[in-house]
C-alpha cells in the first residue's frame, strides 16, 4: 500500500554512527511516526515540499511523495 512519505536531510548526521546516515525518512503510522535513517535515498516517484508540525521537534520542512519504502543495506528505496 502506498503512504505519504517524508524525508529531509539529517542535520545530526554527525552524531549518527559511522557519522554518514545523511537521510530521515518518516513514514506515518496509526500509532504515530516512524523514523528511518539510511546513507543513501533512492526516490523513484515525483515528488514535493511541504511543511509539517511534528511532534516533540516541532516545524519541519520536508520533501514528500506517495510510495513505498524498502531499505536495502544502507540504501532506502522509495518507489510507486
Amino acid at each position: 500500500m502506498s503512504t505519504l512519505i517524508r524525508y529531509r536531510f539529517n542535520t545530526m548526521c554527525a552524531d549518527s554512527p559511522g557519522r554518514d546516515w545523511y537521510w530521515r525518512v518518516i513514514l506515518e503510522r496509526d500509532d504515530g511516526f516512524e523514523e528511518v535513517l539510511v546513507k543513501e535515498l533512492q526516490v523513484n516517484v515525483p515528488s514535493f515540499s511541504r511543511q509539517d508540525d511534528m511532534p516533540v521537534v516541532g516545524r519541519k520542512y520536508h520533501m514528500a511523495c506517495v510510495g513505498r519504502l524498502r531499505v536495502e543495506g544502507d540504501v532506502g528505496i522509495i518507489d510507486p
